[in-house]
């Protein structure tokens, strides 16, 4: 029987699973993992029906429209810091790779633009061992990340997690609509700056191509999130993906003049300043911070 465990006093994660013996010696193998995640909007669980109050700083209510994100090079932390990467199971529509989709709307309510199926769960294999936490990456790779969509493989064949070939895909897709505010419908007028909806879509930006219909040399900002969870075991808990502390600064019922609704990760956006540093990453002059998307419970 496969089977996580904390082992008391080291507090390792103890991958332990029936394997022959050779002599004294056992002959160790891989073993099946598995990694749920689940989606919140300031604790409160994800909902394409759902209403959420007291977003940002204005104590916004939203309706959330679309939740997704690509997970790549996800692995295992060993014991002495290491990283065991987790081969992920190939199913044909989710997981291909190195890379993963995960997808907590399904087309439901206020989903009109999304799709029925989800996917909440990392699927793979490790060797049997000692494990004591989770790292992952929010993005997709470089060489992935720049292609036709629609003639990649799956997941990167889902045109609405893709910008153009020159900035690649959307790494993180979270699609906020404002409802009120102190009791009024926060819909924008004829330059009123209210805002229909804000858009938290992370990506890389200023990619050096010769257009939009081409793939770049290289991207000035990668913008891809590193993640890592000590202390993690997939037996005992789940990833949380919430976009609330990350938001807590934000005015999401107004959107900055000239830029795109919400923050889409490019240079010069005001509605980005509070953003970015809480996802881990530098934005303009701004440094990182620690970041506030990603915590296991």
């Amino acid at each position: 029987m496969t089977r996580f465990a904390f082992a008391a006093p080291a507090a390792l994660i103890a991958v332990v699973a029936a394997s022959p013996v050779l002599g004294d010696m056992p002959v160790l193998g891989d073993m099946a993992v598995s990694i749920p995640f689940t989606a919140e909007i300031a604790g409160k669980p994800f909902s394409c029906s759902e209403t959420f109050p007291g977003l940002g700083s204005t104590g916004a209510a939203v309706q959330a429209v679309d939740f997704r994100l690509f997970v790549s090079e996800a692995a295992l932390v060993r014991a002495d810091g290491s990283l065991q990467p987790i081969a992920l199971d190939e199913d044909g529509q989710w997981q291909q790779g190195s890379l993963a989709l995960l997808d907590f709307e399904d087309g439901s309510g206020g989903c009109a633009n999304g799709t029925v199926g989800t996917n909440t769960t990392l699927r793979g294999t490790v060797p049997e061992g000692d494990y004591t936490g989770l790292a992952l990456t929010i993005g997709v790779p470089f060489a992935q990340n720049h292609g036709d969509p629609t003639v990649s493989a799956v997941p990167l064949n889902t045109t609405a997690m893709f910008w153009n070939w020159q900035g690649g895909y959307k790494f993180l897709r979270i699609d906020l609509v404002p409802t009120a505010l102190a009791g009024q419908t926060a819909e924008a007028g004829a330059g009123d700056g209210k805002a229909k909806g804000w858009f938290l879509h992370l990506g890389s930006t200023l990619c050096d191509a010769a257009s939009k219909t081409e793939a770049p040399k290289a991207c000035a900002n990668e913008n891809r999130m590193a993640v890592r969870l000590d202390g993690f075991d997939p037996a005992r808990n789940t990833v949380v993906i919430d976009p609330g502390p990350v938001l807590a600064e934000a005015d999401l019922t107004v959107n900055a003049p000239e830029t795109s609704p919400g923050c889409m990760s490019f240079p010069k956006d005001a509605d980005c300043l509070t953003v970015m540093g809480k996802l881990g990453l530098p934005y303009m002059d701004r440094p990182a911070g620690p970041q506030q998307l990603v915590s296991m419970r």
